[in-house]
């Protein structure tokens, strides 16, 4: 594992700890509204919920789950493989929710100052839109890291697959096959040996 990697677990690792801190605050949060009677100091409706708070509250139980996975897919899988793409996908996804909770609490709730030295509720506000930010500042940092590994490694491999040697067919040279000679033979006939027998013939 590179310093990428290292780095990207220790993020998820923070990540999953503020995922944690805020899921804690956006629970107290429905929480409080769901059992208020009479209103408080910045709404006069009683039991009701945020809408953005639960959105909230959901992405982080999806990073709470997802961060662990993520640590143990970066830890445990190598580089480019489904799991990692996996882990990545998974980080997209987190980035786009914390974005958007974060852009509409902040926006609906954008001047706190006033009532959050006073006010618990306003602290909470004020404590969940920090967080929030903090979540998706995390993600994007994870994002960035993300995309630079897969570069490195892609041109990497490129690299490989351009300084590996051609691969040519094998050629085979035909070689010489000795011609085998016959071993020379000598046929006797049964004439020669009855010639060779023969006593020689004497004229008278």
């Amino acid at each position: 594992m590179g310093a990428l990697g290292i780095a990207r677990i220790f993020l998820h690792s923070l990540l999953w700890a503020c995922a944690v801190v805020l899921l804690g605050l956006t629970a107290y949060r429905i929480h409080y509204t769901q059992s208020l009677d009479n209103g408080d100091i910045l709404t006069s409706s009683s039991h009701f919920y945020d809408a953005v708070i639960v959105e909230m509250l959901v992405a982080s139980c999806l990073a709470i789950c997802g961060s662990m996975v993520c640590i143990g897919l970066i830890a445990g899988t190598r580089k480019g493989s489904r799991s990692s793409m996996l882990a990545e996908g998974w980080t997209w996804i987190l980035w786009v929710m914390f974005l958007v909770g974060a852009a509409i609490i902040t926006h609906k709730w954008l001047h706190l100052k006033w009532c959050r030295g006073s006010y618990k509720v306003c602290r909470i506000l004020e404590t969940i839109k920090a967080f929030s930010w903090i979540c998706f500042g995390l993600t994007s940092f994870l994002v960035l890291l993300g995309l630079i590994d897969f570069l490195f490694n892609k041109g990497k491999e490129t690299y490989r697959s351009k300084a590996a040697p051609a691969a040519y067919p094998e050629t085979r040279t035909a070689q010489p096959v000795a011609a085998t000679t016959a071993p020379h033979t000598t046929e006797t006939t049964y004439t020669e040996v009855r010639a060779a027998n023969e006593p020689p013939h004497t004229t008278v």
